[in-house]
């Protein structure tokens, strides 16, 4: 076990090695975490959270950049104000979560609306939120005891009315007899109670998210590689696995982190960090799973699989594993070290499945001198005893090899397509490579740090389409999108087509589509209004 030591003040083991070799444990002592880390509460006040707990939706990444928490308390807060009551709560044209933000940011004056409430409210800005603040008012103003505040909480949580009516009078005859606020504010501030039935939180669990979510950030902040990788191992659980992996990649790139797809040499199970780089595990391939993974381990028992040439590994590994699973390897780029495209790899394995295993004994007893697919069967028609018919079928199979029927070039169109079936999103390379791109102005990667603010000419592959329809405007009701693109370099999730702009390039926008776009950005900076749309071309 290894300890590295980082800037944050904070060592934290790191186990490296074990059977499943080179998988990571990653074992913080969490009780030295400083919970007032700069570069942590940056990186949520930032957004980016995608794989931090409870932040890692588009909600929770867009509330977290509005309301750029700065300590446990507003986290909490803002873990609260992001459920749908607090979402769906309106209160003069706003709703609660919002009043939040904006009075936060001093956007908005903040009101206690009675000087007994101060104490209580002034953590939330004045807003109603919790649960426990509820039971603290009725507690301070109304003179009920614990067990009669419980009873208020308890109502709340479960939100009956009838529940509610009865503390009501409670609660008004509390207040008579404690003089504190007047009959009239009494009704006032029971109804505010009554309304946060609807959408107020419990507060307990609401910091104990709060110090989860801090941590992951905290890890994700100072321990950037360890988190991704740990993260995509568990990709795999997760209801869409394949989305998950796709927005972690990203993620993991856009922070300047290499993902890389799997290396056979590696012998890895899991995802794991060699070399400075993030590498895919073999059973995070498509089609190879356990009980394959098992019988490569055992063709490699005894033998340095960094060492073997190309005609070894096909003819011990590839040749020895199932079919489909040797061919998803190939397809993930996990033989690409020996410099052969991957569609000239299938193809040698698809003329070498053609052999009979006494003609594949026969070139093993040589391999070591044959250098390629061709000389092998070269070798196996010149000095192997073949019958006849044997011999014309060889011969045309090293015909095939040295005039294949069609290219075993590798285009980045097709490599994009088979990473994204085979590991559920595309590293090597992008579709948008084999598109003109010379009219953008930028790419999906410039976007974030450009200071071009109108006119962005922009070229991307549509990921993601969300349609929504207006609540206000001129004519509320109509259709408009949001839409994610990517290029290769990062992806853009907020494409913002208003219903003008969708009625008229609604028919472009179909995922992995390749469009360019020219709009503006966004009052917040981090999306872009189209304007127009065409079809790329190549």
């Amino acid at each position: 076990m290894s300890r590295f030591e980082y800037t944050c003040g904070c060592s934290f083991p790191v186990l490296n090695k074990t059977d499943d070799n080179l998988s990571i444990l990653f074992n913080p002592k969490i009780e030295d975490i400083n919970l007032e880390c700069e570069s942590t509460w940056r990186l949520i006040s930032d957004g980016n959270t995608k794989g931090c707990f409870q932040l890692e939706s588009r909600l929770g990444r867009s509330i977290a950049k509005k309301l750029k928490p700065s300590n446990i308390e507003e986290l909490s807060a803002l873990i609260s104000i992001m459920r749908p009551g607090c979402l769906e709560a309106i209160r003069d044209g706003k709703t609660v979560t919002n009043h939040y933000i904006d009075k936060k940011n001093g956007l908005e004056s903040v009101d206690y609306f009675h000087k007994s409430l101060e104490p209580i409210l002034n953590k939330t800005y004045g807003e109603m939120i919790y649960q426990e603040q509820a039971m603290e008012i009725a507690k301070d103003i109304a003179g009920f005891n614990l067990q009669e505040a419980d009873m208020l909480r308890k109502a709340i949580g479960k939100k009956k009315p009838e529940e509610m009516a009865k503390v009501k009078l409670t609660f008004i005859e509390g207040c008579d007899s404690t003089g504190i606020v007047s009959k009239s504010e009494a009704n006032e501030i029971f109804g505010w109670i009554e309304k946060s039935q609807r959408y107020s939180f419990n507060k307990s669990h609401a910091v104990s998210y709060a110090i989860n979510a801090y941590l992951s950030a905290y890890c994700k902040t100072h321990f950037p590689k360890v988190f991704f990788a740990s993260y995509l191992r568990f990709a795999k659980d997760k209801i869409d696995p394949k989305d998950e992996i796709k927005a972690l990649v990203q993620n993991a790139m856009e922070m300047n982190i290499d993902v890389k797809p799997p290396d056979i040499r590696l012998l890895n199970k899991y995802f794991i960090i060699h070399s400075k780089s993030i590498y895919f595990g073999l059973t995070d391939i498509k089609g190879f799973g356990q009980s394959v993974y098992e019988k490569l381990i055992s063709l490699c028992s005894g033998v340095n699989i960094t060492e073997l040439s190309w005609t070894n590994t096909l003819f011990k590994i590839l040749t020895n594993i199932n079919s489909a699973s040797a061919k998803s390897l190939i397809k993930s780029g996990a033989v690409g070290h020996f410099g052969l495209s991957r569609s000239k790899i299938f193809f040698d394995l698809e003329i070498v499945l053609e052999l009979t295993q006494k003609e594949i004994n026969f070139i093993l007893s040589d391999i070591n001198t044959l250098q390629t697919t061709t000389e092998c069967l070269e070798k196996l028609l010149n000095t192997g005893k073949l019958t006849k018919k044997r011999k014309e079928i060889i011969a045309n199979l090293i015909a095939s090899l040295q005039n294949p029927p069609y290219s075993l070039s590798d285009s980045p169109e097709w490599i994009a397509d088979i990473e994204e079936e085979i590991l559920g999103c595309s590293i090597t390379c992008s579709k948008v490579d084999i598109y003109d791109v010379s009219m953008t102005n930028m790419n999906c990667g410039e976007f974030k740090n450009s200071h071009i603010n109108n006119n962005i000419i922009i070229c991307g592959e549509i990921e993601n389409i969300s349609v929504t329809k207006t609540k206000s405007g001129k004519n509320p009701g109509l259709e408009m999108a949001f839409v994610t693109i990517s290029d290769g370099f990062r992806a853009i999730d907020s494409v913002i087509f208003f219903p003008e702009q969708y009625k008229q390039y609604r028919n472009l926008l179909f995922d992995s589509n390749v469009i360019v776009l020219c709009g503006n950005r966004s009052k917040t900076k981090d999306g872009l209004i189209a304007e127009k749309a065409y079809v790329a071309k190549t």
